[in-house]
């Protein structure tokens, strides 16, 4: 994802920068210091947000520079040093993604925050929920205002809305829903199904409602709704409501991804193994696929921590780590499996299939690429023992980890 930052503070636009890249996955950040330079841009349709700072040298009040951008169709993110609220209610009215005062290191968090709800707006589905064929046409399209990536689904009725959300199970992520609903259902019964099938880190929900009648609002939240808002709301308050909400879906996520990971490779780990990998192993098995287990070992690895100390062992564990993750197919994963000890899962692939992955992908790239080490290239190798047949995911495993004690003895690949 790319960012254009334009700010003509020097010393502020790098610290942002470097803040961005460096917190947010996959993100890139090009940096210009005044609407001259902006003007002079070839493309910015490379540009998935622009953060603009409002007050440049060379653009006395704005200069239209904002108003070429949205129509542009280009998201803005305003950063300012100005607390002024005229200044907050103009931006407000021209329907930019949000507003950041550029004070301190809280508001640079608030802005890492607001990047990764927008990514997970992006990467997940919203479904809203709602009888008024001309509100939910509102609505959606009022939601991508501030959240244009966003994949939304529509429904009409709780049945509907259920529906879409058994065919996109982890997909749908947020429910928006109102209390009337067609065919005589509402909201409140679909609040309470949802909870019947999801957890509040599965699907969060916020409620609307024109008038808060017989308590509605406070029975949504008994019922599991996360939240609620009344339909008068100003755009604001929308904006700040869904990203409480889907803040938490994006802390449950990274708790569980942090749970599920190792820290030093970004490798799975053997809870994740055990759990999601037997789960995908016996979905698998019931369509009569092959799956391939494939345990690494690397070669003299003491020695070579030993002879250039554990930093190095570190660097070499992450070279080969980053191979094995840029070997595989979407559906694959990688485990590290022990101290120097890694596992491969591969679906839809055969003992055979699985041999060739390993030696025409994995063994070519580790000996063709070494790594650097105080200026000296450190070349290493593995051994790689490989099962695609047992009774068991447990037993796969097993028969996979008794080949790689044979493949020690050569240095090589050994299959079962």
């Amino acid at each position: 994802m790319k960012i254009l930052l334009i700010e003509d503070d020097k010393f502020y636009s790098k610290q942002i920068k470097v803040f961005l890249e460096q917190r947010l996955e996959g993100v890139e950040v090009d940096v210009i210091h005044s609407y001259e330079e902006y003007k002079n841009l070839d493309n910015l349709k490379e540009y998935k947000y622009v953060l603009l700072d409002i007050f440049l040298k060379d653009c006395v009040d704005e200069c239209g520079l904002v108003d070429d951008l949205i129509a542009q169709n280009l998201p803005i993110i305003i950063i300012t040093a100005s607390e002024d609220m005229e200044v907050f209610d103009r931006y407000n009215r021209k329907k930019i993604i949000d507003y950041v005062i550029k004070t301190d290191m809280v508001r640079l968090e608030y802005l890492i925050m607001k990047f990764k709800i927008l990514q997970f707006l992006e990467k997940y589905g919203v479904l809203l929920v709602e009888d008024s064929r001309s509100y939910r046409n509102y609505l959606a399209k009022f939601f991508k205002i501030y959240y244009p990536y966003a994949n939304i689904m529509l429904a009409s009725s709780k049945d509907e809305a259920m529906e879409l959300l058994s065919q996109n199970d982890d997909f749908i992520k947020l429910v928006i829903t109102d209390y009337v609903l067609a065919d005589n259902s509402t909201g409140l019964e679909l609040v309470k199904e949802v909870r019947q099938n999801y957890l509040f880190d599965d699907v969060a929900i916020i409620a609307l409602t024109a008038l808060d009648i017989n308590n509605i609002m406070a029975r949504f939240l008994k019922s599991g709704a996360n939240d609620f808002l009344e339909k008068s709301f100003n755009n604001f308050e929308f904006v700040c409501r869904i990203d409480n909400v889907v803040k938490s879906l994006v802390q449950f996520e990274e708790i569980k991804t942090y749970s599920n990971k190792d820290y030093l490779t970004g490798c799975y780990n053997r809870r994740y193994l055990y759990d999601a990998g037997l789960k995908l192993y016996y979905s698998l098995k019931r369509l009569d696929k092959d799956v391939s287990i494939a345990i690494f070992d690397l070669d003299h690895f003491k020695k070579l921590n030993d002879t250039y100390g554990h930093f190095a062992g570190d660097m070499v564990l992450k070279h080969f780590a980053n191979i094995l993750q840029q070997s595989i197919r979407g559906s694959d994963f990688v485990v590290r499996y022990g101290g120097e000890e890694f596992l491969m899962f591969l679906g839809s692939c055969d003992k055979e299939m699985a041999k060739s992955i390993v030696e025409e992908r994995v063994r070519k790239r580790v000996r063709e690429e070494p790594v650097w080490i105080d200026g000296e290239e450190v070349y290493y190798d593995f051994s790689c023992g490989i099962c695609d047949s047992a009774d068991t995911f447990e037993d796969l495993i097993k028969k996979a980890d008794e080949k790689l004690y044979l493949a020690k003895k050569t240095r090589g690949v050994t299959i079962a």
